[in-house]
């Protein structure tokens, strides 16, 4: 099995950030905010958008020993 991978921040992240520091108000319960979650919800099944987070989180299992019930 191969490990699976996600985003964290999603491909909006940077705008985020950028409107933060350029204003000095958190953007958290706002409109922005709310369309750059969309946003990486929709990224999210396609890998070659994982470049676009600044933090990954992979996912991987270890493989059962052979006959071991699982």
């Amino acid at each position: 099995m191969s490990p699976n991978g996600s985003g964290v921040e999603g491909p909006t992240w940077a705008m985020l950030k950028a409107t933060e520091q350029d204003t000095g108000a958190s953007v958290a319960d706002t409109p922005l905010f709310e369309a750059a979650l969309t946003a990486a919800r929709m990224a999210e099944p396609y890998p070659e958008l994982l470049a676009a987070s600044s933090h990954l989180l992979a996912i991987g299992r270890k493989p059962s020993p052979p006959g071991a019930v699982s």
